[in-house]
């Protein structure tokens, strides 16, 4: 798992010092290293810093989970709101590295949670599909909340580490709010049996940077939950929510369908069947350069067989109205 770092965001501020005239210089060239461009342009990265926002850290952190399902390494997901305002994302999956990272010197966590462009997802051989912001996700999320702790079962331990607002460290108490010590490295937890893995991921979203009435929406929540778990047969995701969204205190809801998108197509079909569900199904594969990583940690462009299967499932029914919906790689194609 490795790190681009070579390239820092830059902003170039045009047509607005009229005072310096030709005095243009390289002190008027701002660059933002690091996390420090989300925290100053998070709209570049979720789009906005109101509910839509929040909600898109929210699914980050929650298709890294879901990327494990895909590649058939996880098959439980359980996302809790805290009554503290936070949110806490777990799996069962293999468990973010945490082992030493080369090129940076920091565990794989470290990496994955601080570092942009930094992942299993740029042709590594980690992932055959996967969806999100493709290896910024976790570290967007990481710098735009007040207090990110990460526990990764793995290798027969229990590793953690905390950061405030992108920058690791141990927090003394709880809450967001609590003392914090900046300082590198995993700490390494009780012992558990070798083949416990998986990752928890709890934040607190930093209102430093998110408007004040910017919340979660729990029906959102719900309908993305049941598309993913349709779209993966055989995955449960539990939605948890003590934060009394819903109106009606703690509640908790559980998505499972092991019939795939032939039991969403009945589940989006408003009318009266006059067939069964028909299921298409089709292989390919076709060559295509992409960059990929190689031993040194550059990026080099390399031709690669894609495999790429299209599985269709469509019925007809007693309505006029249709009905289509769209995925790649599970993520929504709504414009086709």
């Amino acid at each position: 798992m490795t790190a681009d770092m070579s390239v820092p965001s830059t902003a170039l501020l045009t047509g607005a010092d009229r005072e310096g005239g030709s005095n243009y210089t390289a002190r008027h060239l701002l660059v933002l290293e690091g996390l420090e461009a989300v925290r100053k342009r998070p709209g570049m990265y979720i789009g906005s810093t109101d509910s839509r926002g929040l909600m898109h850290c929210l699914w980050e952190i929650i298709d890294n989970s879901v990327d494990e399902a895909l590649g058939g390494y996880c098959d439980h997901i359980e996302v809790v709101l805290h009554d503290d305002g936070s949110v806490e994302v777990s799996d069962n999956g293999r468990g973010i590295p945490v082992d030493v990272e080369p090129k940076t010197g920091l565990s794989g966590v470290e990496v994955v949670m601080t570092k942009l462009h930094a992942g299993g997802k740029f042709g590594g051989g980690s992932y055959a599909a996967s969806g999100g912001l493709h290896g910024v996700g976790a570290s967007v999320v990481n710098a735009l909340s007040a207090r990110l702790d990460v526990e990764v079962d793995r290798d027969g331990r229990t590793h953690a580490i905390s950061f405030r607002r992108g920058v690791p460290g141990i927090f003394t108490e709880s809450g967001p709010d609590a003392p914090f010590d900046p300082a590198n490295g995993l700490l390494k937890g009780k012992k558990i049996p070798k083949t416990r893995t998986g990752t928890r991921v709890r934040y607190w979203a930093d209102r430093q940077i998110f408007l004040k009435d910017a919340k979660l929406s729990l029906e959102t929540l719900y309908a993305r939950a049941r598309q993913t778990a349709f779209l993966v047969p055989g995955l449960t995701i539990v939605v948890r929510d003590e934060q009394g969204l819903g109106g009606e205190g703690v509640s908790e809801e559980t998505f499972r369908y092991d019939g795939g998108i032939s039991e969403f197509c009945e589940y989006l079909a408003p009318d009266r069947p006059v067939c069964d569900v028909l299921r298409l199904r089709g292989q390919g594969s076709f060559k295509e350069t992409v960059p990929v990583l190689d031993e040194r940690g550059h990026m080099i462009p390399t031709e690669v067989q894609r495999e790429l299967g299209v599985d269709v499932a469509l019925r007809w029914g007693t309505g006029y109205d249709t009905t289509l919906r769209s995925f790649v790689n599970i993520i929504a194609t709504p414009k086709g």
